[in-house]
């Protein structure tokens, strides 16, 4: 059988396993998050461009009409 020492120890490295889990898993969260947020913002520039874009074309478009 396993002795009250060994079972202590056993406990013992179970509460620290966990506690890495837990702590990597926060981890993985806010990188997770943080991410989200410049893919929102990334879109966000993207949406901007093709706005301007449209713009400059139409502009193009409107001095070879002038020509």
């Amino acid at each position: 059988m396993i002795s009250i020492y060994e079972g202590i120890i056993l406990a013992g490295a179970l509460v620290g396993v966990y506690v890495k889990l837990q702590s990597e898993l926060g981890k993985l969260k806010s990188r997770v998050h943080v991410l989200e947020q410049s893919k929102s913002e990334v879109t966000d520039m993207l949406r901007k461009l093709a706005e301007d874009i449209g713009e400059i074309k139409l502009l193009l478009a409107r001095k070879q009409i002038d020509k």
